[in-house]
């Protein structure tokens, strides 16, 4: 039997990167997946892709800054389905900006779609969960909860601020059969570090360097990590921030490894 036969999960920011493969992941491990994204066409096509390998997805395109268009999202699902076994607060965005150029707006934006809005999601989500007494949260949290990047004040804010409200709503709803956790992951080549590579701030060397295992991580390894936390292999794990992140969270220093390597 699959892992989510018969169970339903919500995956934000499901239309490319991370969120595409956990959409295919649950999909293919017997879950029915409401993919929610403001891409409407990219949701579209990623839908369709993972629909032809026999599986039950659907799309919801929204913005989910709008708490309102949060409760329209869980209503949906619940309409559709029946039912809500699991979320993946997914979603987020970035800018690279040195903290004295930033702007109110672009700090609000930030925080809004990275810390606030899995908030709402999850609240909403937990209302429903708790009618059922089960229910699992999964919340992406990124590598720069922990080690800073400069230039990214209010994203490393605001994840540090997912794995602070991870705790507190595990903490909150364990009691009532809703486990809450999150992953960081490390250097994984979606949208945002691909930018950065592309126009020159980010390089390979500087990645590779400051990386243990000397390579860029999967979408795939991070996908598996969210549908663990999501099974019933995960059943007494609550409350954690796991980093996927290929021990970059260790804390080496760049080229620390090049001793080794001349070793060899």
């Amino acid at each position: 039997m699959k892992r989510f036969e018969g169970q339903v999960a919500i995956v934000t920011g499901g239309a490319r990167g991370l969120g595409e493969k956990m959409c295919e992941k649950f999909a293919l491990e017997g879950a029915s997946v409401v993919l929610s994204d403001i891409l409407e066409d990219e949701a579209k096509q990623t839908a369709d892709r993972i629909r032809g390998n026999g599986c039950e997805i659907t799309t919801f395109v929204s913005d989910l800054r709008e708490i309102e268009n949060i409760r329209k999202l869980i209503q949906y699902t619940v309409y559709t389905y029946g039912r809500l076994d699991i979320l993946v607060n997914n979603a987020g965005v970035n800018r690279l900006m040195p903290a004295v150029e930033m702007t109110e707006e672009t700090f609000d934006w930030i925080l809004d779609v990275d810390l606030r809005t899995p908030f709402f999601c999850s609240v909403e989500a937990a209302k429903v969960m708790m009618r059922q007494k089960s229910g699992k949260i999964v919340n992406i949290s990124s590598g720069n909860s922990r080690m800073m990047n400069i230039g990214r004040a209010p994203y490393c804010i605001a994840k540090a601020g997912i794995n602070a409200m991870t705790s507190i709503l595990a903490a909150e709803w364990a009691i009532q059969g809703i486990r809450v956790n999150a992953v960081a992951p490390g250097w994984i080549k979606t949208a945002i570090p691909s930018h950065a590579l592309k126009v020159g701030l980010l390089n390979e060397e500087q990645v590779l360097s400051i990386s243990p295992v000397q390579r860029w991580g999967k979408e795939e390894e991070i996908a598996n990590v969210v549908c663990f936390l999501a099974s019933d292999d995960a059943s007494y794990i609550i409350g954690q921030t796991v980093f996927a992140d290929g021990g970059w969270s260790t804390g080496i220093l760049p080229h620390a490894l090049d001793y080794f390597k001349e070793a060899k």
